[in-house]
């Protein structure tokens, strides 16, 4: 891990300048890639997620709504219960930094000879191999099956 830190580190420093160029918050980002991976959420359980109130979250939401990166929708079983769903131009939003993140390793496995390329592949192979065993995808509690 210790390997990893520098450029973890360096990675976020990057990430964090590419898009404080943007009007997208780190928070805003948080909330799309929840929403992107989770589908539609329930209020209640993104402001868990966020670590924040309900009213707090509703502000965030209310802010991106008006930049159209998310909207809310009505429970149709529960009219009270409001989920929360990402919208084409928050996908393409994260398309974006994606776009970004994969320029970004390419350029740096571009000045790796192929065999360490190689290397790298059946590291992260294995990796993510491995971590699909601890956590499998049905398993909403991040704990892992070997928790």
């Amino acid at each position: 891990m210790a390997e990893l830190d520098g450029l973890i580190r360096h990675r976020r420093r990057q990430m964090a300048r590419r898009w404080s160029l943007t009007d997208v918050s780190t928070t805003h980002l948080h909330v799309l890639m929840v929403l992107d991976s989770d589908g539609p959420v329930p209020m209640g359980r993104l402001a868990e997620t966020l670590l924040c109130s309900n009213p707090n979250a509703t502000g965030i939401i209310a802010r991106m709504e008006e930049r159209r990166l998310v909207e809310r929708i009505r429970d149709e079983r529960a009219r009270r219960v409001v989920h929360v769903r990402i919208t084409e131009e928050g996908r393409r939003t994260l398309e974006e930094l994606q776009a970004f993140r994969e320029r970004h390793m390419k350029r740096i496995f571009e000045h790796m000879p192929p065999a360490d390329q190689r290397l790298c592949l059946r590291a992260f192979r294995t990796i993510r191999r491995t971590a699909e065993l601890l956590q499998p995808e049905n398993d909403s509690t991040g704990q892992g099956s070997a928790a």
